[in-house]
């Protein structure tokens, strides 16, 4: 990233303040790159094009996780996704190199376990592939779902699309049988299914697919529209043409998609769309400009992609990428650049007049359970309890004006509570959990 006045000094790695100046507070500096995930109050951690980095709130390196290729057994070279467990502990992908004579572990790996201290984690079992891991994401049972070049897993034939055990073991009862390309977003379900988006062809179908939703066994959802179209117009420099890089569930009836496109069954629609769980393109929202490319590059290629999506405490959203501009259907902003703040979709509940909530909850503080009293129609209504991060926690319906969610192994922190109706947001809570 590179700021006003700065002509070369670019910063991988930086704060910005609630109205998106950046944080001078902060270390901006190159510790950073990729994904970024929290970890506790004090430290979160950080992906780079080869390795992963733990950084504190201050925005220096944490002195208590090893540059990992300073350690014995592990060199780096392919970076690749990675996962952090609650004590710390990450497992990455990508392809290193190991060469851990000790316990047999020599040569490259895709797959790879290291201590909540940056070393390699010897008591594990890495895990090798033909090419490299690039995405995978944790599913709601403990198993992952992962994508990249993976022909082989552990000598055994695997699917670009897969699915593996906790310990890393390839799960033979998925089959997706994805011959070409790579998923690069996932969004799994409870019940087992799981949409996946990105661009490949599967076994037996001559067309490219580029969002799916997957039954438990691999197979194609006969349900979901696989056949959405997506198209791109002054993007250059994509073999296959679109892209997408994320769904995101912005409620029960309704998904955001993001990646680099600039039509939707031939409607202008730049790198974010609202579809609906039939895979069905819909007009609620997003039907302006959106996210505007990037300016040509050197050698006159366009780019431009929004990434992804996060909700805030206060309702509203968060989206991220790689775009110059942003346009809703009323106003665009040619100055939005990366990261955009978007309005709520009918949340705005925070400002209910007392006496007047259609939500009232209590206690707030809370710990343990809490109590929802709900006033107005209760015809499809639900409760969805997010985190600070805006992912979802907690899902239930509710058919009473009075009900209670449970609240039992939580961290502490602030989280919102919002009431749906109809797959919409009616009104939402801030909750604070002790």
């Amino acid at each position: 990233m590179r700021f006003p006045g700065e002509v070369t000094a670019e910063k991988a790695l930086v704060r910005l303040m609630p109205n998106g100046v950046r944080d001078e507070s902060f270390y901006n500096s190159g510790l950073g790159m990729g994904k970024l995930m929290q970890w506790n109050t004090s430290s979160f951690y950080v992906g780079t094009s080869q390795i992963v980095r733990r950084i504190l709130m201050n925005g220096t390196q944490d002195p208590a996780f090893i540059e990992m290729n300073s350690g014995p057994y592990f060199s780096s070279l392919q970076g690749g996704d990675y996962y952090v467990y609650p004590d710390g502990r990450v497992l990455m992908g990508g392809r290193h190199g190991l060469s851990d004579s000790i316990r047999g572990f020599m040569g490259d790996h895709c797959l790879i376990w290291f201590s909540n201290t940056g070393y390699l984690d010897t008591t594990q079992h890495h895990r090798q592939c033909s090419g490299a891991l690039y995405r995978f994401q944790e599913l709601p049972d403990g198993k992952f779902i992962g994508s990249g070049s993976t022909s082989t897993w552990d000598g055994q034939p695997a699917s670009n699309i897969f699915r593996f055990h906790a310990d890393g073991a390839l799960d033979t009862a998925f089959q997706a049988n994805v011959w070409t390309g790579l998923a690069y977003g996932f969004l799994p379900l409870p019940d087992g299914r799981v949409y996946a988006a990105g661009n490949f062809r599967i076994t037996g179908n001559p067309d490219t697919l580029q969002l799916v939703r997957f039954l438990p066994d691999g197979s194609l959802d006969p349900s979901f529209n696989t056949q959405l179209e997506f198209g791109t117009i002054e993007l250059t420099g994509f073999e296959g043409g679109a892209i997408l890089r994320s769904v995101y569930q912005l409620d029960a009836g309704r998904l955001v998609v993001m990646g680099h496109f600039e039509l939707v069954e031939g409607q202008a629609r730049r790198h974010i769309c609202l579809i609906d769980t039939a895979g069905n393109l819909i007009d609620d929202h997003f039907t302006g400009p959106g996210c505007g490319n990037n300016p040509p590059n050197p050698v006159g290629w366009i780019s431009g992609s929004a990434a992804g999506m996060v909700q805030a405490p206060d309702g509203s959203y968060y989206i991220y990428g790689s775009y110059h501009g942003y346009g809703d259907a009323s106003v665009t902003d040619t100055l939005q650049r990366q990261v955009s703040r978007l309005h709520g979709f009918n949340v705005g509940a925070q400002e209910q007049e007392p006496g007047h909530e259609i939500m009232r909850v209590w206690p707030n503080p809370a710990s343990g359970i809490v109590h929802v009293e709900v006033r107005g129609p209760m015809k499809d209504a639900g409760l969805v309890l997010r985190d600070a991060m805006g992912r979802m926690i907690r899902r239930q319906r509710i058919t009473t004006t009075r009900s209670i969610v449970e609240l039992s192994g939580l961290s502490p922190g602030l989280y919102l509570l919002i009431l749906q109706q109809g797959g919409r947001n009616i009104a939402a809570t801030k909750l604070l959990l002790e």
